[in-house]
């Protein structure tokens, strides 16, 4: 692996551990309240938090693959 290729990945890998800090932060904004109620309250799981799985889970492949 080249010395851009290895400086790319590990630009990658930084930028997709931040998008999982933010995806963790938004997850805990709509967290799941009595009665199901997410804290924005709306049903949950609200489209906000489906997004911020979807987006956690995309991130962290990334980051494991970089591994």
């Amino acid at each position: 692996m080249t010395v851009g290729a290895l400086r790319d990945l590990k630009a990658l890998t930084e930028y997709a551990r931040e998008q999982i800090e933010a995806a963790d932060a938004l997850l805990v904004a709509h967290e799941a309240t009595e009665l199901n109620l997410c804290r924005c309250g709306r049903p949950c799981p609200c489209e906000e938090r489906r997004q911020a799985v979807d987006r956690r889970g995309h991130y962290a492949k990334i980051v494991g693959a970089a591994l």
